[in-house]
């Protein structure tokens, strides 16, 4: 089975992608009130532990479910799918026998845990400790979803895996609702997020069947054959603990150091701007499988598909994140009210920079790990960390919030240029040097935007960058092909 990559075909799955994780976001910020409100503050506070647990609980599989995505891909491109259920079956086995200890290990210990590190009322504590034990057990099921899910994604079934995507992420939200129509327990409310985990478990499944017939007639299982797998897998995991400390650092900093509520006043734009990393980890998740895929037989594809990526990553994200940063105050305001943003909208503009950086520097970073090299970013990351941690502690104490959303934006910066400069080293990537100057200017714009407070200066501001960002990136930044190809696309929207 053969599979040809074309623009359109990575647009129509980059939609797909944004639709499977954006739908589920819009239900969030309907339900969630109205399960504070049913559930009370303090269960719901256990209900965001357990949706917490279960997000990490994928950790756990030391990155085989990526891992197979890549081999799976591999071996399409090269038309050695009668490989596939080898892999398939062996990495299914050896990803539940490693959750399963873990989730054993886990049990052993969950006692100890909850009496000396989590804070609730005692009427609470029987129906909590049950609950993470339910939960503990269903690791083996959560965490080799993401070998089916890969396995599919692998395909470029993408339309597949996102209407599941968004059918589990309305359920996360909407069961509880509806259990709670009933009986009143935090306990049956987990059991079924348990239960709608398994039905998506198999849903996985039989798709994975019908897709290849073979995994049905060579169930095996064969070790040697998961030895690259795992050493693939390691350098993920690694990033993948890594980034949660990058993530969480800066607020345990500011909780330490200054107040929980200044970690309100940061957390808050943090978790508001970081939904703009939605688009950029759409069509990543979109490229992995075409990187894994195309490198070996055809690099200098990967390569070109790659500097298409950057351009459209940045022409996209970057009108988004000038208005939000030109007009921080005012969206602040009426979301949260003016005092909130006198504290918060410097935040949001600093960090708003930062996000831009972060979704660019994740095309390099899934090119690396595509194309087999995925302990480079997982290095970078090892080397910033230290550097991370220690400027964001002097910078705390200097400048307090402020100067932890200076820390990541800066980091934001050091961290792109380096994978960007690794890439165009490893690589040989060659980028039209037209290209890094046009999208420098930009970026100093929104440097530019932080002196306006006057909100007639801030429209006429904005007006102008965006006839500039606009003008130039279609005379520059999009090839003659590209051109028309948006314009024809342009023409039928109109014309409809």
């Amino acid at each position: 089975m053969l599979i040809t990559f074309s623009g359109k075909s990575i647009a129509k799955n980059t939609i797909f992608n944004l639709l499977g994780y954006g739908i589920p976001i819009l239900f969030a910020i309907v339900f969630i009130p109205l399960l504070i409100e049913g559930l009370g503050k303090e269960r719901f506070g256990v209900l965001i532990l357990i949706w917490t647990l279960i997000g990490y609980s994928s950790f756990i599989d030391l990155g085989l479910g990526r891992s197979l995505t890549k081999v799976v891909a591999e071996k399409i491109g090269l038309n050695q799918t009668d490989d596939i259920p080898v892999l398939f079956w062996s990495s299914l086995f050896l990803m539940f026998v490693i959750s399963l200890l873990v989730s054993i290990i886990l049990i052993l210990f969950l006692p100890s845990t909850l009496n000396h590190y989590l804070n609730i009322s005692f009427a609470l504590k029987p129906e909590t400790y049950k609950i993470f034990y339910a939960v503990l057990l269903s690791f083996p099921i959560i965490t080799t979803t993401s070998a089916l899910r890969g396995v599919l994604e692998a395909h470029q079934k993408f339309y597949i895996v996102n209407i599941i995507r968004a059918i589990l992420g309305v359920a996360t939200f909407g069961i509880p609702l509806i259990v709670l129509n009933f009986i009143n327990s935090l306990f049956w409310i987990v059991l079924s997020l348990i239960f709608i985990r398994v039905i998506i478990w198999f849903t996985y499944l039989i798709f994975n069947l019908k897709l290849n017939r073979n995994l049905r007639s060579k169930i095996q299982f064969s070790f040697q054959s998961t030895k690259s797998l795992l050493k693939f897998g390691l350098w993920i995991s690694l990033a993948n603990i890594i980034g949660p400390l990058v993530l969480y650092s800066d607020k345990f900093l500011i909780g330490t150091m200054i107040s929980a509520v200044a970690i309100t006043y940061y957390a808050t734009p943090f978790e508001m701007i970081t939904k703009l990393l939605v688009i950029s980890s759409a069509l990543v998740t979109v490229l992995f499988p075409i990187f894994s895929a195309s490198f070996i037989s055809n690099p200098e594809l990967s390569k070109k598909i790659f500097v298409r990526a950057v351009k459209y990553i940045f022409i996209i994200v970057y009108p988004l994140v000038l208005v939000i940063i030109i007009f921080a105050n005012e969206i602040m305001s009426l979301w949260l009210g003016q005092e909130f943003a006198i504290h918060s909208y410097r935040i949001l503009q600093y960090l708003a920079i930062g996000i831009l950086l972060n979704s660019l520097s994740l095309i390099p970073n899934i090119f690396f790990q595509g194309t087999g090299k995925p302990h480079i970013p997982a290095l970078l990351n090892i080397v910033q960390l230290p550097f991370y941690m220690v400027m964001m502690w002097l910078m705390i104490n200097k400048w307090g919030i402020i100067g932890a959303a200076i820390t990541y934006m800066l980091m934001a910066m050091v961290d792109a240029t380096a994978m960007y400069v690794m890439s165009f080293k490893i690589f040989s990537i060659s980028i039209d040097k037209k290209y890094k100057f046009i999208m420098i200017i930009p970026l100093i714009f929104l440097f530019l935007s932080f002196q306006f407070s006057a909100i007639s200066n801030k429209f006429i501001f904005i007006g102008f960058v965006l006839f500039f960002f606009s003008t130039i990136s279609w005379k520059y930044l999009l090839s003659k092909e590209e051109r028309i190809l948006f314009s024809s696309r342009i023409s039928n929207i109109i014309k409809i």
